[in-house]
């Protein structure tokens, strides 16, 4: 290697803690910000995880890798500060240098060298410098230096190593432990040769051998259990990995292994790791129903006081301003039309605080627990569509309502939620229902049902039959969105002697036709002028101001 020609190799640029562009891997702060502020993981650090996790052959946590990078740095600048005591001075390329002086190098692993010769450098983009050949104290090759270098970013190095507060680990932890942490974490993340799998390190290269056979093996047990779930532990016992990798590493392996093959789907809540055969999830779980997708999500229309404070009453979980929702144990939940046919409960803010999350995965596997009977379904959460999956029959066995009131609450585990119908002794009641008219429109009358569950009376609505509601509202998603809440308000203002309409029931209404959060369809209301407000949410159609 030379300094006269050009750029200096690999191994001299790690020594000096740094690589050519200039980067600085090797910052060391004054005691107090040591490691506070000025603390930066260095390439030292990481090769002491990478020797660390190779030893143990366990995956660790940001954590516990924390800990051992404290620990590791103790260790380090004692014996810096043992060094500096012993004559060695720390190695910064602007000082000029003579044979025989003992210099202190941070990287790698504070090594002691001599010098042991000093000629003059040769580049004309350098300038004048010298060039100082080294002979380290532990019997590494002697290499090459640079001195009376002015420009070089180890020169700014404030405090040499050895300047740090040095007490013991778990003492510098828990008070700097949160941010070398944070730190540490945002370095492994930028590496592209470590992985991290339910908040766990492993370098990617000495991972165990997961092949298209184990996989293989994996599906065919998936299969067997009906697509899942199950731990990847009840995996392994089936597959097979070689004996003499320890089981922290094969279950670590194996998950990144499936993680990357598009046949599987982790669907576990935070802290369990569950897997699931994609192609056996339910349809509704792998793409949204068409039910479930709202044409419109917002306004630009300035909603009135009253209506926007209902519009974050109704919290329709397709509400973009949700506004601050008080955090609630208990959550009520009345169910519109289209959850009511999708078979589907709304994940709306507050619900969604409720349900359990994950780390990576969109889809989440739980069970829903009936609060009456202890009867568990199989529930999904599909946090991007804003929905839980899992319901339908259950609906159909208690005849939940559309309008209908329902409880949901945590279980006594992580991955259970419970739900609590409000039902009642049956009776008939008067309430509206919907149903598709002769000439391809949603008509509504009032007619009395027989209810067992608790509703909400402005939000009711009876659909005798479905499947023909169905094919109309394939039909009417090419009516322009005025002309569909105009239709459904006429309807819906027949109902009532005054003409008057609520708009929790217009919303209730129009999703029937058209999944629409109630937004947009309260924007009508107050930019068309053949509305009226009457007072309180109550409005009435003007049919003077109407040009149809």
């Amino acid at each position: 290697m030379s300094f006269e020609r050009g750029r200096p190799t690999t191994c001299a640029a790690n020594l000096l803690g740094l690589d050519w562009t200039g980067t600085l891997t090797d910052v060391v702060a004054p005691k107090a910000d040591y490691w506070d502020t000025g603390f930066v993981i260095d390439e030292a650090d990481l090769e002491h995880l990478y020797n660390l996790l190779l030893e143990t052959e366990t995956p660790m946590t940001t954590m516990e890798l924390a800990q051992a990078v404290i620990a590791q740095r103790v260790v380090r600048e004692t014996e810096a500060l043992k060094r500096r005591e012993a004559g060695a001075v720390p190695y910064m390329p602007k000082e000029a240098y003579a044979a025989g002086q003992r210099l202190a190098f941070s990287l790698p692993g504070n090594v002691i060298g001599t010098v042991v010769n000093v000629r003059p450098g040769i580049n004309p983009d350098l300038g004048d410098f010298d060039v100082l050949t080294v002979a380290f104290d532990d019997g590494r090759p002697t290499k090459l230096f640079a001195g009376r270098l002015p420009e070089h970013p180890l020169n700014h190095r404030s405090v040499q190593a050895g300047d740090a507060e040095i007490a013991p680990p778990e003492e510098l932890f828990e008070r700097y432990g949160a941010n070398v942490t944070a730190k540490l974490d945002e370095r492994l993340q930028a590496s592209t040769d470590i992985v991290r799998l339910a908040g766990r390190w492993f370098p990617k290269p000495l991972m165990a051998n997961v092949n298209e056979g184990h996989l293989n093996l994996a599906e065919a047990v998936l299969d067997m259990a009906g697509g899942g779930p199950l731990p990847t532990e009840a995996l392994l016992k089936e597959v097979g990995l070689p004996s003499e990798v320890n089981a922290q590493l094969q279950t670590f392996s194996m998950n990144y292994a499936l993680r990357k093959d598009d046949r599987f789907d982790e669907v576990g809540p935070a802290g369990q790791v569950l897997w699931y055969l994609r192609r056996l999830e339910p349809d509704a779980v792998q793409a949204a129903p068409q039910r479930l997708v709202p044409v419109l999500s917002e306004t630009d229309v300035e909603l009135t006081p009253e209506l926007a404070a209902l519009a974050r009453e109704i919290e329709d979980e397709w509400t973009v301003d949700p506004h601050d929702l008080p955090a609630a144990d208990d959550v009520q939940v009345t169910l519109t039309f289209p959850h009511r046919r999708a078979g589907t409960l709304p994940l709306t803010p507050r619900l969604a605080a409720l349900f359990p999350t994950a780390q990576v995965t969109e889809r989440i596997r739980l069970n829903l627990v009936d609060a009456q009977t202890g009867e568990r379904l199989a529930g999904w959460v599909v946090r991007p569509g804003r929905y839980v999956v899992g319901l339908g029959e259950w609906y159909d066995r208690i005849d939940m309502p559309v309008g209908g009131l329902l409880n949901v609450r945590r279980g006594e585990r992580p991955d259970e939620i419970v739900l609590a119908a409000a039902r009642r002794r049956p009776t008939r009641e008067w309430v509206r229902t919907a149903a598709p008219t002769s000439e391809g429109r949603l008509a509504f009358s009032m007619q009395k049902k027989q209810l067992s569950v608790n509703f909400d009376e402005l939000m009711v609505v009876a659909v005798d039959q479905p499947t023909v509601v169905d094919d109309l509202w394939r039909k009417l998603a090419h009516t322009p969105f005025e002309r569909l809440v105009v239709d459904v308000f006429r309807e819906l203002a027949k109902l009532n002697p005054q003409s008057a309409v609520h708009a929790r029931s217009l919303y209730a209404a129009v999703n029937v036709a058209r999944r629409c959060p109630p937004a947009p369809i309260f924007g009508e209301l107050v930019q068309r002028p053949y509305y009226t407000h009457v007072g309180d949410a109550y409005w009435r159609f003007d049919p003077s101001q109407y040009n149809n």
